[in-house]
């Protein structure tokens, strides 16, 4: 006796197992991720693979559909061979990539280590499911660049605001060693410092009406801020320096700013001192050049000395470097 049940393939179900949403979704395209379901329909229907028919399933173009396929073989979700789409089986390629037999014991102490650590972050960030490959991923990471494991958990607090996906977190792991971070005073340290910054950046935002900054914008008070080491009141005085002259601008500004840093101005009270001084020297310069007319007046007439007034001293100041009003 032979039994055969009635299926429908409108009205079916496509399996997706637990692997590709937890290992595989967060860094797919969302094009890639409606291509990856539509081959999975088209492989239990026995469908022919036709790139123009995707794209009109889809509503792509069919280029769209190459960069697709392209992503979905880059990770693993496909394999080509000639004119054929091989899906594999997930859970059959996690446990080969994962669970091969080894012809020498496998060094299971790093994550026996870390094995507080790695539950914190599954329960915290991934509801209790973090797949296998964050757990060797996170232990990689915290070997290699030398974190401490409150660090580690630190880095994907921080980390929240942005779609957590394991080569997001490579890279975010790569600038917290780059800066040299490795315990949690360090941390503490830089992200203090970080608070810092980001309220001084939105004030130099807000006072130049630049909301939202550009990414370039950024670079420049950063530069002022990290590099420099210039806090608010130094960086205010370099845009009211700056705001007196012709077409004011962030280059301009950059250019006040690092004029001050090469001439080993530090704070406040120094760069008062230096605009101070540079007035007066202008002044006197001024003044020479009446008193030289004067002299060579042939008519013997007196004149009054002209009055100057504190704007004609900031053009001046602009003019010795190419930005100022001054002729």
């Amino acid at each position: 006796m032979k039994i055969n049940g009635e299926t429908s393939k409108k009205f079916g179900s496509v399996p997706v197992s637990n692997l590709f949403i937890s290992d595989f979704l967060p860094g797919l395209s969302g094009d890639a991720v409606k291509m990856y379901l539509t081959l999975q329909l088209y492989s239990g229907q026995n469908v022919k693979y036709d790139e123009a028919g995707l794209a009109n399933v889809l509503g792509v173009d069919i280029s769209v559909i190459d960069a697709c396929m392209i992503e979905l073989e880059s990770k693993g979700l496909i394999s080509r061979e000639e004119k054929e789409i091989i899906l594999p089986d997930l859970v059959e390629k996690h446990v080969r990539d994962n669970y091969n037999p080894r012809t020498a014991p496998r060094d299971t102490s790093a994550v026996n280590d870390r094995t507080h650590l790695l539950r914190a972050i599954s329960d915290r960030f991934f509801g209790g499911q973090m797949s296998q490959s964050w757990y060797n991923d996170i232990v990689f990471w915290a070997d290699t660049y030398g974190f401490c494991d409150e660090v580690v958990f630190m880095i994907f607090q921080q980390s929240t605001d942005h779609a957590m996906n394991r080569p997001y977190m490579k890279k975010v792991m790569e600038a917290y060693s780059e800066r040299g971070i490795k315990t949690v005073e360090q941390m503490n340290s830089w992200l203090q410092k970080r608070d810092t910054y980001m309220k001084l950046r939105s004030k130099v935002a807000s006072n130049l009406k630049l909301n939202p900054l550009t990414v370039y914008q950024e670079k420049y008070i950063e530069k002022w801020f990290y590099e420099y080491g210039y806090g608010f009141d130094v960086i205010d005085l370099a845009l009211r320096e700056g705001a007196g002259m012709k077409n004011p601008s962030l280059n301009l500004y950059d250019r006040i700013l690092t004029d001050w840093h090469d001439a080993g101005i530090t704070d406040a009270d120094a760069v008062k001192a230096h605009i101070a001084a540079r007035r007066k020297a202008a002044q006197a310069r001024t003044d020479g050049k009446g008193q030289s007319g004067a002299r060579n007046n042939t008519r013997g007439r007196n004149y009054d000395q002209r009055q100057y007034s504190e704007g004609f001293y900031d053009s001046v100041y602009g003019d010795e470097n190419g930005n100022g009003d001054g002729k």
